[in-house]
């Protein structure tokens, strides 16, 4: 059997977020990765899950959905599609909604393509260009074409770069054996996913491994409707057994297929619209509440400030400073009777000069000038200002929120109406009436006659479903023989790996099975001679870094050498005590020696894993990236920001310190 070409993985060269909300105190960034490990260390709530979590969204323009279960590649990306706007709402502010972008950087071998995206965008590209690594002449510029056309050609130019079928294989890769990101999905226990992703890192080819994706899909359908057929003939037997007035047969037509997956797609997008019009009603709820609170906050900072005034100042240079007064010259509006007109501005800038009080006409009397009372009605005046601008930021999420539910309500209305529509035609395509005076013997013989059908088309059915499992056994035999070749490489190096975070020999064996509700291959952990097969034979941080060490193993197999994988890692450290935290870090360390990049967080603290990263890596192999000045620290993280720099100077020493003793 021929070998299989190895894929040309993109590694991460830069990063840059413009107007990125959730970083408050610099919303704008620009990071250079050098190859090695960069790690973003920073405190708990910052939003370092949220950075790989965007990083990965510009990259393939989908955030993974962990409510959707994988069931193929092609499934997976179009019911994630979507979720990137929900997942960044909230993180990215009103006002930055439509300017908010990421920009990514990536190398595959000699070339480097560079992506823009709108936060709002998962199909379309702002920019997208493609030079030379070693002299940056332009081989492509999507500047002449649309935003949806540049995600396209940039699909088509990345899988062709890195050597996949599809852009949707490439997600999934990402998302399932590059990733390993706060879902905590698990690649040994799952088989489904663990199967795609040896089919794509080792087996015989991605074309393959697509037609794999497609065979299993359609041997499910078909799976599908011989139990639905068969279920029908079942309800038509007991019918036949009950001698029933009125006959109800669903979907015996020759259109039943077209027509049930016509209805179940309606039914999805009801609930699709239905889920989406809750979330945008609870948005406008929220905005609503904070509309109320804000306004409520005005009207006691406006009091406040009268009732200051009022006390403390008569005089006509402070009657100026009164909102009534200021706005009414600055907006030549009368702020008690609305009137517009220029004269507005004159006639209260008259009276003023007089000495006169613009509302009730008593002269002024000029009182001393307390420079403490001054400053205390401007703190009030800023508040004012403040709250204002918060409530038209408010205002401005609510008119974008009633505009999306009047938009999704209409859509709703008319799926609602084809949902209608078509149940009406099923009735009356597909019910009969039996008369009162109908020989029910004919009627048995007509039932009979469609539940023998009814019978053949699930007969029918199962048949088709055989045929795509034996197409599917022969791939999987194809997929067995290849795993057996590659298992002289790839098990020494899942085994070096595990080792190194255990203590202990590990094992990783292939399990193979035909049997239809578990076709394909299986990965088993074997721990001093005793199978793993259940999630609970292993403790949390076990599960965690075992799954990694199968992704690094996995990775390093499947990369070319000079276009090596990049491993995004979200560092589930709190599950560690300290000696396990060193093996972990020995860990990450061995997989960056061997000429990968690591893009990883993690909090900053006395861990051992970074310090282990650190003596092995230093600053030549490794960069430590403080986020604690990207957003805004808590009240008690603020207390103690010195242990924040303690341990930031720590990791920063041995850093050093490796490079030194190199």
């Amino acid at each position: 059997m021929e070998m299989q070409t190895k894929l040309n993985l993109p590694r991460i060269r830069r990063v840059s977020f413009e107007r990125f909300s959730l970083f408050k105190l610099m919303p704008s960034i620009d990071i250079s990765m050098p190859e090695g490990v960069f790690c973003l260390a920073g405190a708990n709530g910052l939003g370092k899950s949220t950075f790989l979590t965007a990083v990965g969204y510009g990259i393939t323009g989908i955030a993974p959905n962990p409510r959707v279960n994988f069931k193929s590649a092609e499934e997976y990306y179009e019911d994630c599609l979507d979720y990137g706007k929900q997942f960044f709402n909230g993180r990215i502010s009103e006002d930055d909604r439509d300017i908010s972008t990421i920009t990514v950087e990536l190398q595959i071998k000699d070339q480097i393509f560079e992506v823009t995206r709108g936060m709002f965008e998962p199909n379309e590209l702002r920019m997208f260009t493609v030079r030379r690594l070693d002299n940056g002449e332009i081989i492509f510029n999507g500047e002449d074409i649309s935003p949806r056309e540049r995600q396209g050609v940039y699909e088509t130019r990345l899988v062709q770069a890195i050597g996949l079928a599809n852009f949707k294989q490439y997600v999934f890769l990402h998302h399932f054996v590059l990733n390993f990101d706060e879902r905590r999905e698990l690649l040994l226990w799952n088989q489904t996913t663990l199967l795609n992703a040896i089919f794509l890192a080792i087996g015989i080819d991605s074309e393959k491994a697509q037609q794999a994706d497609w065979i299993r899909r359609d041997r499910d359908d078909h799976a599908s409707y011989g139990r639905n057929y068969r279920w029908q003939s079942t309800l038509l037997a007991r019918e036949i057994d009950g001698i029933r007035k009125k006959i109800n047969v669903t979907e015996a037509e020759e259109s039943y297929k077209e027509l049930r997956e016509r209805y179940q797609n309606l039914l999805k997008n009801r609930s699709k619209l239905e889920n989406e019009l809750n979330t945008k009603r609870n948005g406008l709820k929220d905005a609503e509440l904070e509309r109320m609170e804000y306004g409520s906050k005005l009207t006691s900072l406006q009091t406040e400030f009268s009732e200051i005034f009022a006390q403390k100042f008569q005089s006509r240079h402070k009657i100026e400073l009164h909102p009534i007064v200021k706005n009414s010259i600055a907006d030549s509006i009368c702020e008690i009777c609305g009137s517009i007109s220029a004269e507005v501005t004159t006639n209260v800038e008259s009276k003023l000069k007089a000495g006169i009080c613009p509302l009730c006409g008593r002269k002024i009397e000029e009182n001393p000038v307390n420079g403490d009372e001054i400053e205390a009605l401007k703190e009030v005046d800023l508040k004012i200002s403040e709250v204002k601008k918060n409530l038209d930021t408010i205002n401005k999420t609510r008119k974008r929120l009633i505009a999306e539910l009047s938009s999704i309500e209409e859509q709703l209305n008319i799926t609602n109406e084809q949902i209608s529509n078509l149940e009406t035609e099923n009735q009356e395509h597909l019910r009969t009436t039996v008369g009162t005076t109908e020989d029910l013997s004919g009627l048995i013989e007509q039932k009979t006659k469609e539940m023998l059908n009814l019978q053949k088309k699930s007969e029918e059915q199962y048949r088709l479903r055989d045929d795509k499992q034996s197409e599917l056994i022969t791939l999987y035999d194809e997929l067995r023989q290849r795993y057996t070749e590659a298992q002289v490489q790839f098990v020494p190096l899942f085994r070096d790996l595990s080792k190194l975070f255990i203590g202990m020999d590990m094992d990783i064996r292939m399990e193979y099975s035909t049997a239809l509700d578990s076709t394909g291959l299986q990965l088993i952990i074997e721990m001093q001679g005793i199978a793993r097969r259940q999630t609970h034979q292993l403790s949390e941080s076990q599960k965690f870094f075992l799954d990694i060490a199968l992704r690094m193993a996995l990775a390093r197999y499947m990369s070319d050498p000079e276009a090596k994988a990049c491993l995004f890692i979200d560092t589930p450290e709190g599950s560690l005590d300290i000696a396990y935290e060193s093996r972990a870090g020995e860990m990450f360390a061995r997989f960056a020696e061997n000429g990968h990049d690591i893009l990883m967080t993690a909090n900053i603290n006395s861990s051992q894993l970074l310090k282990k990263m650190a003596l092995r890596c230093g600053k030549s192999k490794m960069v430590l990236h403080r986020m604690t000045s990207w957003a805004e620290l808590s009240s008690v993280q603020q207390e103690e920001e010195q242990l924040f720099n303690e341990a930031y100077e720590v990791i920063e020493n041995l850093l050093e310190s490796a490079d030194s003793n190199a």
